[in-house]
Parts: C-alpha cells; sequence; structure tokens
C-alpha cells in the first residue's frame, strides 16, 4: 500500500472568517515629524476588503529625534522588531493612541538563504487533490506542480469542510484557505531577494483559476526548520464566492497541476506574461461586474489585445500596419483560427433561429454587439437583441478568453465549456488537443 504523505502544518486556523490577522503584538516604534514614539499594540492584516495591513498602538513614551528626511502623516516610518523599518500613512495622532497603515504593499525581514518557504493563500476554492493526512483525519487535497527550478506544494487546510464553503459564500468574506510550501528541485539553498515575483506569478495563476483574485498574504522562510526569515504582503482579493469558469467541473487534479506550471512559467515571460495579467484582469472584472455594456468592451478589448500579441509580436504573420488596417473582427478570428478554436453557426446555439440567420458566428455578434454599444447612433440595426441574448453574448466572448490564453500557454488537458450545462466532472478536451 502507498504510504501517505502528512498535510502541511497550517498555522492561525483560530482566525475565523472576515477576523483580522494578527501579524505582530508587542513594541514598536513610530517615527513622525521630529519625534519617535515608542508604543505598544499590534501590527495587523485588515481582513475584510480592501485589504490593508494596518498598526495601532498605545503611546508608552514620546521624544523629539533628529532625521534627515520629512517625515509627516502621509510618510511615517514604523519600525517592527525582526522586520525592516516600513512607510506608513498615519491616521490617528494623540498623546495616547497611534494608528495608521503601511505604504509600500508589503513588510519583510532581511533578506536570507533559505532551503523553503511556506506561504499562506486567502480565499482558494475548496479544490480535491491527492490524499494526504492531518493527525488521524485524511482527505484530498494536495496540489504539487513545478516552476522552472523550483517544486511547489498546495495543501487545503484539513477543516475547509463544506459549511466553511459555505459560511465563506454566505458572509461573501476571506480566511486563509491554503498553505504552500517552495524548495527548489536539488533541495539547495536559494535567496528570497525575488520572491515576490514567484509569489504573484502564483497568486495570478490561481486567480485565473477561481474567476476572481486569489493572493498571498504571510510568507516563512526557512532553514534547517529554523524561521529566518519573514514576509507579510498586501493581498488583493475577491470576496469568496462561486464564479463559473474554464475549470469548474474539472475532477482530475493533475489537469490544474499541469496548468498551475505552464501558467507560472509563460508568466515569467517579460512579454507574454505582461499582457496576460492585463487579460486575467480584464477577465476577473467581467466575471464579477453586472453592467453588460462594460463587460463586452472588456472583453473585446482583451481578444483585441491577445490578437495583437499571438498575431504581430509573437508569430508575425502580422505587421504593424497590416493589424491596425484590419477591422477588428478579422483579427480576432485569425487569432482564434491559429489557436485552432472553431468558429461557426453552431456557436449561435444559445439564440433563437432569427438571431443565428443573421450572423455568421460567436465574432460577428460579439463585435455587432459592441459596436451598438459604441455607436448608439446608429439607424441601421441588424438585430434586437435582450438581456438574456446579451449574457449568451457575453459567455461567447468570456470562453473565447479564456481558451486563448490555455493555448498560449501550452495547457492540453480538460476544460469546462461554460456554454453548455454541465456538472462536476463533466469536461471536454481544449480544442487544439481533441
Amino acid at each position: 500500500m502507498k504510504s501517505l504523505k502528512d498535510a502541511i502544518s497550517l498555522d492561525y486556523l483560530d482566525y475565523d472568517v472576515n477576523q483580522d490577522i494578527s501579524i505582530h503584538e508587542g513594541r514598536f516604534c513610530v517615527y513622525l515629524y521630529n519625534k519617535k514614539y515608542k508604543c505598544y499594540g499590534k501590527v495587523f492584516y485588515k481582513m475584510t476588503t480592501p485589504m490593508s495591513i494596518n498598526f495601532e498602538g498605545k503611546v508608552l513614551s514620546r521624544k523629539d529625534y533628529d532625521v534627515d528626511i520629512t517625515l509627516d502623516y502621509d510618510n511615517a516610518i514604523l519600525e517592527v522588531y525582526g522586520y525592516k523599518p516600513i512607510n506608513v500613512t498615519v491616521t490617528l495622532s494623540s498623546d495616547l493612541m497611534l494608528e495608521g497603515y503601511i505604504n509600500d504593499g508589503y513588510i519583510k525581514s532581511k533578506n536570507y538563504f533559505v532551503d523553503s518557504i511556506d506561504f499562506y493563500i486567502i480565499n482558494l476554492d475548496r479544490y480535491s487533490g491527492k490524499l494526504i493526512m492531518h493527525e488521524d483525519k485524511l482527505f484530498a487535497g494536495r496540489m504539487e506542480f513545478e516552476i522552472e527550478d523550483f517544486e511547489v506544494t498546495i495543501d487545503k487546510r484539513y477543516d475547509f469542510t463544506k459549511e466553511l464553503n459555505d459560511t465563506l459564500k454566505d458572509k461573501a468574506g476571506s480566511i486563509i484557505t491554503h498553505i504552500g510550501r517552495m524548495r527548489k528541485k536539488d533541495g539547495s539553498l536559494f535567496r528570497t531577494n525575488n520572491i515576490n515575483d514567484v509569489l504573484d506569478n502564483i497568486s495570478m495563476a490561481l486567480s485565473f483559476m477561481c474567476g476572481r483574485y486569489v493572493d498571498i498574504c504571510i510568507v516563512k522562510g526557512y532553514e534547517k526548520n529554523n524561521n529566518i526569515f519573514r514576509l507579510c504582503r498586501e493581498c488583493i482579493v475577491s470576496p469568496f464566492r462561486f464564479v463559473p469558469n474554464w475549470k469548474d467541473t474539472i475532477a482530475n487534479n493533475k489537469n490544474i497541476e499541469k496548468y498551475m506550471t505552464l501558467m507560472c512559467n509563460k508568466l515569467n515571460d517579460l512579454y507574454y506574461g505582461m499582457a496576460i495579467k492585463q487579460v486575467i484582469d480584464w477577465y476577473i472584472e467581467t466575471l464579477g461586474n453586472t453592467t453588460i455594456e462594460n463587460n463586452i468592451i472588456s472583453m473585446q478589448i482583451a481578444l483585441e489585445t491577445l490578437s495583437y500579441v499571438v498575431l504581430v509580436e509573437q508569430n508575425k504573420i502580422l505587421t504593424d500596419e497590416e493589424f491596425d488596417e484590419n477591422l477588428s473582427s478579422t483579427n480576432i478570428r485569425m487569432l482564434l483560427n491559429f489557436c485552432k478554436i472553431h468558429l461557426g453557426k453552431e456557436e449561435l446555439s444559445l439564440f433563437d433561429e432569427y438571431i443565428q440567420n443573421k450572423f455568421i458566428d460567436g465574432v460577428d455578434i460579439i463585435t455587432y454587439f459592441r459596436n451598438k454599444i459604441v455607436h448608439p447612433s446608429r439607424k441601421r440595426n441588424k438585430a434586437t437583441l435582450y438581456v438574456e441574448d446579451m449574457w449568451n453574448i457575453i459567455e461567447i466572448a468570456i470562453r473565447y478568453v479564456e481558451l486563448v490564453i490555455l493555448h498560449i500557454i501550452s495547457y492540453k488537458g480538460e476544460y469546462s465549456n461554460r456554454l453548455k450545462q454541465r456538472s462536476y466532472g463533466e469536461v471536454e478536451l481544449v480544442p487544439w488537443n481533441n
């Protein structure tokens, strides 16, 4: 019988949904104007959106302090034992109390060479994965993948039950749901200088997987089991909810593991990485937005951006001049054909026969709807669109964006076709591998 691995030990389980997480409790100093305030209090994550790293403390003493830089309420300095000094904004200052928030997006210790880092993830979906053990509890919750010369493991918290999942959805809340661990494949030490970039890529890959923002908050670096490095990142996290997307019915966790490797490596590409991150931002904004007009415009811009990256920058199929001279519908069709994403009348099966007869394919109806919004004064209407038709058009556009991104990263596994009714386990192979 194959031996089961133990789940990674997870701190912060005592915190409830939306409960602030303590980073430091005890003494700290704040340098404000020409004074040094010694305080006793805490530095903490505010877990309700928009998330921030805050501090509050009782003033123990105050004395004049000569400094060479201008320190005011918007540019004070917080000094916490074990961390580098950090720029902060002070929101409350009195003889008794100081409160505020950090400005730089993170608070960290000095950089070190470590043999592993653990990182804590907020609001990742409750997925099934490899079987692991927590004490006497057996559960499915491990994901393993590679990023260049790193191996990464992500474990679900053992108590991430259906009840916790439902509570998160009911409260549109936030909580640490998973812990990740990263090591070099060869077991060698690595420096923590650039670890933020790797974590950003993991967060973005998880966000595209969930259809909403998922982020990494606390990071701990170890050398021979000694915690010698600490990083606390200001997070961008969407309130927890279920978002139908390209992976929501995938049951085989190997598809997700392969996706994570491919996406994280592609996000590290200097040109493709920037374009994909921008498109994922538009994608998540569209999935969370109820304004129909904004959604279709965002998706068309995303498709045009991807068209330029693939057809002009990366594959030299078109020149800049040719791309600019083409209709956007022409460029989008060329993109979809290059990615082997089928176009045709059958895409319009969501609509009634009248609309099906008016349009050639999904691109045709997407660009018509977009032009109808951008140029509302046009007198000649090809067809009358009702609210249900508009949502269906957006669904077609979102599916195009999902598939193009999956093609760009060279994913060849299963996906959830959002244009079809489906339940968990009902999937299709991506079109270019069909």
